[in-house]
């Protein structure tokens, strides 16, 4: 374990992790798009980190930097998309401050001294026509005035806040049509950038599995080669045939799991000796959430204190304490330290002999719709006593079905010994596992996506398996105790999902204002800039709405 915390000193390191997780995903989205913008000569008011108030602020030559207090999201600001026509409208009292004759800042505040003031009669500081800059006031004697105006000058209002004042040339909507789809792909891309540098540090670090040799890297505690196998030991044959790499270990595993073995025989050099072992597989029927991981015994025993047999159920609890048996309404009492003596498939009723009769079930059993699976079982009670839950009290059980589990590249049963290849370092090999980790985070999105919009049959996931940022914090909670490494493998798999999320073609996204810029290249005219503002506000109230739904499931999640 990287640190073993609880209680407070670990929700504290969590929230340390957490924003600092979130702040690096933001701020290297947000550097994508001011990158980006400076590139093409756009002037960025603000670049910012969090939302709401302000907590710091630093001004740049041109750009105020700040950091905000609720650490979610970010934005650069970005000439063009302020109303700067609304402050200086014909008719408005402004005052100013002059230098060599030129307007170096236009005051919006009538209690601040200033140089002249009057009433506006006419202006152009947006100069489209490539003209200078101007201002005329009309001061109390009805006289008018001709000002010109610096293309840096400010615009200063109550409180000496200040906005620089944008030429048009230097706005967001004056750029060619693929500047600004540059621009707002540099925020995602940024993320994507990200993603993969992580995997490629993970992989630098960790190296590559070794899969030219038999020699065994790890072995993980509790689990069933722990009792025999050691680091570098060399696993020389599975069930009588010889291995002398570790595809030809994992092809001898895979034939035994195929014909739904538990049972393994390894012979083994350790210390240049020759040994032999017999193991039980541990096994995870993961459609149903049901292990034997941590449970005494493998094979069919009696129920302590009774006549009757059944095999013990392991660990049925996530790291969160939630229980991962998929009951399908009313939470079951079915966990750790249980015997399973019946099972029942539809009504379909077998009598429990072995893990392995259980693997061939649930690897036979087609699962298109709902199917009904409940268990007759011993309960552990807290006196170390056991009482019969006959089948119809069972609560139902509901497997994945095989649809979600294919679409999320997850097999319905797991089994493992606890082993792994010894590592090694290759520079091409690592590029390569860094690429397919960003590629299958990538694709993961999608795929889940997918079954959230795409009909099913049955649906077993909706939007309220999402997570806000609750639900993101809760992970980072679990993966700190997991690791360094494992906590660098959630950011990359956070930056991915935010770059894709921000490219989806929703109004108030960086893909939906994509897809306005995609409309005005195909007809030739920009999308009307009250049209856009008010999808993009109407679609950011309706994110806003989802986001608390989910925010609110978050919660309820973690109270229970």
């Amino acid at each position: 374990m990287f640190l073993e915390l609880s209680g407070f000193p670990l929700i504290l390191l969590a929230i340390i992790a957490f924003i600092v997780i979130l702040g690096l995903i933001i701020c290297l989205h947000e550097a994508g798009h001011f990158y980006m913008a400076k590139k093409f000569d756009v002037l960025c008011h603000d670049y910012s980190i969090g939302m709401g108030p302000a907590i710091y602020k630093k001004k740049g030559k041109e750009t105020t930097f700040c950091v905000r207090a609720i650490p979610i999201g970010g934005f650069v600001s970005m000439a063009g998309e302020e109303a700067t026509d609304d402050f200086t409208k014909v008719g408005t009292k402004v005052g100013l401050n002059l230098e060599d004759d030129i307007v170096q800042e236009i005051i919006l505040d009538d209690a601040k001294e200033c140089m002249v003031r009057g009433e506006i009669n006419d202006k152009d500081l947006d100069g489209k026509d490539g003209k200078d800059l101007y201002i005329t006031l009309m001061d109390d004697m009805g006289e008018t005035h001709y000002y010109q105006v610096s293309e840096t000058a400010t615009y200063v209002f109550e409180k000496n806040e200040t906005l620089q004042l944008a030429p048009y040339h230097r706005t967001f909507d004056a750029k060619k049509i693929w500047q600004r789809l540059l621009i707002l792909f540099a925020g995602p891309f940024m993320n994507f950038v990200l993603a993969f540098v992580l995997y490629l540090i993970i992989a630098f670090a960790t190296g590559v599995p070794n899969y030219d040799s038999n020699r065994v890297g790890t072995v993980s505690s509790g689990y069933p080669a722990a009792s025999f196998l050691a680091p570098q030991d060399q696993i020389t044959s599975v069930n009588g045939v010889s291995t002398n790499s570790w595809w030809d270990f994992q092809r001898e595993m895979d034939k035994l799991y195929d014909n739904y073995g538990t049972t393994v025989n390894i012979t083994y050099s350790h210390n240049n000796e020759e040994h032999t072992a017999t193991m039980e597989t541990y096994t995870s029927i993961v459609s149903i959430g049901l292990t034997n991981f941590g449970a005494k015994d493998f094979t069919l025993v009696k129920v302590p204190e009774t006549e009757v047999f059944g095999l013990e159920v392991g660990k049925s609890t996530l790291s969160n304490g939630k229980n991962s048996i998929r009951y399908k309404a009313e939470e079951g009492t079915l966990s750790q330290g249980d015997y399973i003596t019946k099972i029942s498939i539809d009504g379909t009723i077998y009598a429990i002999e072995s893990w392995s009769q259980i693997i061939k079930l649930f690897k036979e059993m087609n699962v298109t719709t709902s199917v009904d699976v409940r268990f007759e079982y011993y309960d552990l009670k807290e006196d170390n006593t056991y009482s019969l839950v006959k089948l119809e009290d069972c609560k139902s059980i509901e497997p994945y079905t095989d649809e979600l589990l294919s679409n999320q590249r997850i097999e319905k049963i797991a089994q493992y010994i606890g082993v792994a290849p010894e590592y090694h370092f290759s520079f091409f090999e690592c590029i390569g596992v860094a690429a397919k980790g960003f590629w299958n985070d990538f694709t993961l999105i999608f795929r889940t996506l997918g079954i959230l919009i795409a009909p099913s049959s049955v649906r077993q996931v909706g939007v309220s398996d999402l997570s806000s940022v609750v639900g993101i914090f809760d992970m980072v909670k679990q993966y700190i105790g997991a690791g360094f490494i494992p906590l660098l493998s959630l950011t990359a798999l956070l930056s991915v999902n935010i770059g894709v999320m921000n490219l989806l073609p929703i109004p108030a996204l960086d893909g939906g204002r994509i897809v306005f810029l995609i409309i005005e290249g195909i007809t030739g005219k920009k999308v009307p800039k009250k049209v856009e503002s008010i999808i993009n506000l109407v679609f950011m109230g309706l994110l806003l709405i989802l986001f608390v739904f989910i925010t609110y499931n978050d919660i309820l999640r973690l109270i229970h």
